[in-house]
């Protein structure tokens, strides 16, 4: 009997753009997950390979949505002026920083899907209730709502409210869900694409540096303990260096990094499906 393989993919902000290069790995393989979770931009990638897409029309999605122009004239000329810089419009508001309506609306157009049950592999997202302080799994019902749950990072993006409610990053809850499909498949790879950072000549971290990285302190911290218990039959961990949170546009970089952590995965994958 054929192994099944089910994936999950963890939070990182612009470093999970590592997802799209895991993913051509496992289709270079000819490998198609059983099922798949995610948490913040896992739940992004996750969601958009789910809906059908191959990991290279992901790949070229984001990249399009990354475009920036080469002068003043030709960003008046683009169809998106600076990639996902306007998908992430600064709303100082009581409770966010930035609204991603826009980026949600983008993701809506390139899924054509709205509802779980719409997608071509099973999907699982992961949000966090606020007030609760409860993890929320997702897996039946609307889809653009769920994925946006579980982005909106704290302080950051507007939580979300879905029936009674109240839903921030499935970060705080489970960076990096591989516990969920543990009983979905008979593999489970888990890619935590949290990377690491060294400071930038100063010690003292910036203010959003310090934002971010305390909620990546506290990610890692969770999914330490979680190895202990119920470790998934891999585990990669791309070793992503000095790329913040919302610096997209390395993605070049990224994918350069990512490279070794595929390979791993490759002579993983090869060895548990024997």
């Amino acid at each position: 009997m054929t192994k099944t393989v089910g994936l999950a993919l963890g939070g990182g902000g612009a470093k999970g753009l590592a997802h799209i290069a895991i993913l051509e790995t496992l289709e270079s393989m000819g490998v198609v997950p059983k099922v798949i979770s995610g948490t913040s931009i896992g739940a992004m990638v996750g969601s958009l390979y789910a809906s059908g897409m191959t990991a290279k029309q992901v790949r070229s999605a984001v990249d399009e949505l990354l475009e920036m122009p080469g002068s003043i004239g030709e960003a008046f000329d683009a169809k998106r002026a600076f990639g996902w810089l306007e998908l992430l419009s600064l709303q100082v508001r009581r409770s966010h920083l930035f609204d991603a309506q826009a980026l949600i609306e983008e993701l809506d157009q390139l899924m054509g899907v709205s509802q779980f049950e719409q997608l071509k592999i099973p999907m699982k997202v992961i949000a966090a209730d606020f007030w609760q302080r409860k993890e929320v799994v997702f897996e039946t019902g609307d889809l653009l709502p769920a994925i946006a749950a579980s982005f909106c990072l704290p302080g950051i993006f507007e939580p979300v409210v879905i029936g009674d409610k109240v839903l921030v990053d499935g970060g705080m809850v489970n960076p990096v869900p591989f516990d969920v499909i543990r009983q979905d498949c008979d593999i489970v790879v888990a890619v935590d694409v949290l990377g690491k950072r060294y400071p930038d000549g100063d010690q003292l971290p910036t203010y959003f540096e310090a934002l971010f990285n305390s909620f990546q302190i506290a990610e890692k911290s969770i999914s330490m303990e979680k190895m202990k218990h119920n470790a998934p039959d891999i585990f990669i961990e791309p070793e992503i260096v000095d790329v913040k949170m919302l610096e997209f546009h390395k993605s070049e970089q990224i994918y350069q990094q990512c490279a070794p952590a595929c390979r791993h995965l490759e002579s993983e994958l090869t060895r548990l499906l024997a």
